[in-house]
């Protein structure tokens, strides 16, 4: 069997279990409304459940368990663990305030003082340590082996879309728990959903570079967190100032709030052909 071959096999394999486990979730959904324990046990498997699909397409392939990225080589690296923690607060902080600036709305940032935003920072170094490492359940899955089987298949483009569709697609599940629950319409559900899929597959090329550059699926462990756990900072600090009730920005702003998350899929992307350019002219790390 060709390496090409061997790869789309494993990569079959791994989608197929990561799908499974999907399903099964939507089917507990309404299950899991009905209790708490039940939730977070099927929620908890379900965030495990790529890292939990690379080991079992290792075990059935055969391929064993050598490159798995589980190092943190941090000799040489801490400006990309830096990065990792830095840039996506950065982002995220730009994507929700970058709207409420450029339509005029620059008195609802009372909250974000000096003292706020520094106490806020200094929480989330305090929890990332630790909190982070339950989303290497994903990043084992996704940047750990899901992109090192399609990037010889699909190129590193084809990898950054298609794998960032594939972890969008993989969130429906969430996507669509409030609206079995009663909360919320279908129609609410995918624009919940395609707009899930566009940040994903523009935060994937970041992720899939960090991994690239450090050999390591921990500083995309740490940039998974930020990205996760902005948006809850950010959203704090906008709550403490006086915004008017029933507040709303234009339609149009919509599309300003996408603006920092493309730059920041762009820039990677370059990054990424760039290193694979050199690759083909020296040594790079395996992946």
């Amino acid at each position: 069997m060709t390496a090409k071959k061997e790869n789309a096999k494993r990569l079959g394999i791994y989608l197929l279990i990561v799908f499974a486990f999907m399903l099964f979730y939507i089917l507990c959904a309404k299950l899991m409304h009905q209790s708490n324990t039940v939730y977070y046990i099927i929620y908890m498997i379900f965030s495990f459940s790529p890292a939990i699909a690379s080991l079992i397409a290792r075990v059935v392939t055969k391929e064993g368990f050598r490159d798995m990225k589980l190092h943190m080589h941090l000799t040489g690296n801490i400006r990309y663990y830096l990065l990792a923690f830095g840039l996506p607060l950065i982002c995220l902080s730009a994507m929700f305030l970058l709207p409420v600036i450029v339509s005029g709305h620059a008195d609802w940032l009372g909250g974000f003082t000096f003292g706020n935003v520094l106490s806020n920072a200094f929480l989330l170094i305090s929890f990332s340590a630790v909190q982070s490492i339950g989303l290497l359940g994903e990043e084992l899955g996704w940047r750990g082996y899901m992109n090192q089987k399609m990037e010889p298949l699909l190129g590193t483009v084809g990898t950054c879309l298609g794998g960032g569709i594939v972890w969008g697609v993989w969130h429906f599940p969430m996507d669509i728990a409030g609206y079995f629950g009663g909360n919320g319409t279908f129609s609410e559900v995918l624009v919940s959903t395609f707009g899930r899929l566009a940040m994903l597959t523009c935060f994937g090329a970041f992720l899939m570079w960090l991994t690239k550059k450090t050999n390591s699926v921990f500083p995309a462990v740490i940039a998974h967190f930020m990205y996760n756990e902005s948006q809850g900072a950010v959203m704090s600090l906008l709550a403490q100032d006086n915004i008017p009730e029933n507040a709303s920005l234009p339609l149009w702003t919509d599309v300003v709030r996408y603006i920092p998350i493309l730059i920041l899929a762009v820039i990677f992307m370059i990054l990424l052909l760039k290193n694979k350019k050199k690759g083909k002219r020296q040594p790079f790390h395996a992946y």
